[in-house]
């Protein structure tokens, strides 16, 4: 068994039943409070916030514009968007650390950040406009631990002109230098959303946020947003697989293109296409994960063989 996937999932001790919204969208041309509502009931939640490789001995640093200060309240982000519709600032990577970056990002559940499964928000959108690219980052809960902060991202080019770019989750990927995780555990146990600026010292950029969402929410008329990439994300949430003794039942939607059974080591062990069960008895005992995919739906979730 892959000593990292166990290690995973002992680390991560979520908040018990909590449930993101199915989709969310931030737009800084109506927030005047800088925070992003992902369905979380606590009040700490989706409060911007910026950080820097200063604990690393580094020296970048953003500069904002110098007119914004914060509020009654010590918020400094719902200032801003107010005054800009966006998150407006000039990047500046410098030396001290021999990987400058700074960023943004929001607490997906709470400030003490618990991870919360996001699967089905499918991906993440941000509409923007920047002069340096900027990667967007799915920080796990203690990342420290269980990626050693090598998470999944992706990466939002340079756009010298307001544009969106959308990322589903197959856009996502670790950079092979921290600790490997599986993706679908990863989803199930995000706490912050981080916009990463990176590179080498002496990099200078300037940059606006503007939307920042699940996949397609920000722009529904771009071209991969149309009503046949986005249907996944609204009939997953009625398919059903249960499993009854070694028999795994589909319910809801069966007509994909192929179930998927995957062990912790990340091998296929087996598969099916468009059936509406499948027999499990020749695999041994523990924990597995089925992946489901098609046209209209794309599902995962964990399932134990005893």
């Amino acid at each position: 068994m892959n000593k990292n996937i166990i290690f995973a999932s002992i680390a991560f001790m979520g908040v018990a039943f909590a449930q993101v919204s199915p989709t969310f969208l931030w737009d800084a041309t109506t927030d005047i409070d800088g925070r992003v509502l992902t369905g979380s009931t606590d009040t700490t939640a989706g409060w911007w916030f910026q950080y820097d490789d200063a604990n690393n001995e580094g020296h970048s640093k953003f500069e904002f514009p110098s007119e914004i200060e914060p509020n009654a309240y010590d918020n400094f982000f719902g200032p801003l968007v107010e005054a800009y519709q966006g998150i407006k600032g000039e990047v500046h990577l410098e030396d001290g650390y021999e990987f400058p970056f700074v960023g943004l990002g929001f607490n997906v559940w709470s400030s003490k950040q618990e991870g919360v499964d996001i699967t089905a928000w499918g991906g993440i959108c941000v509409t923007y406009e920047s002069t340096i690219g900027f990667g967007v980052e799915l920080a796990v809960q203690n990342e420290s631990e269980v990626t050693k902060y090598d998470n999944y991202k992706a990466t939002a080019g340079k756009s010298a002109q307001q544009t969106t770019a959308n990322f589903p989750w197959s856009k996502f990927r670790q950079g092979n230098w921290g600790i490997a995780i599986d993706q679908a555990t990863a989803l199930e146990n995000i706490a912050t959303i981080k916009l990463k600026f990176e590179g080498s010292a002496g990099t200078v950029g300037e940059f606006k946020i503007v939307k920042l969402g699940s996949n397609c929410q920000c722009d529904q008329t771009a071209a991969e947003c149309s009503s046949k990439a986005i249907r996944p994300s609204t009939t997953a949430s009625s398919f059903k697989a249960s499993l009854s003794g070694r028999v795994l039942e589909f319910a809801g939607t069966t007509v994909f293109d192929k179930a998927t059974i995957v062990d912790l080591q990340g091998n296929v062990v087996k598969t099916a296409s468009a059936v509406g069960m499948m027999d499990l008895s020749t695999l041994k005992a523990g924990m597995y994960m089925l992946r489901i995919e098609g046209q209209g739906i794309n599902h995962s979730q964990k399932i134990v063989l005893k």
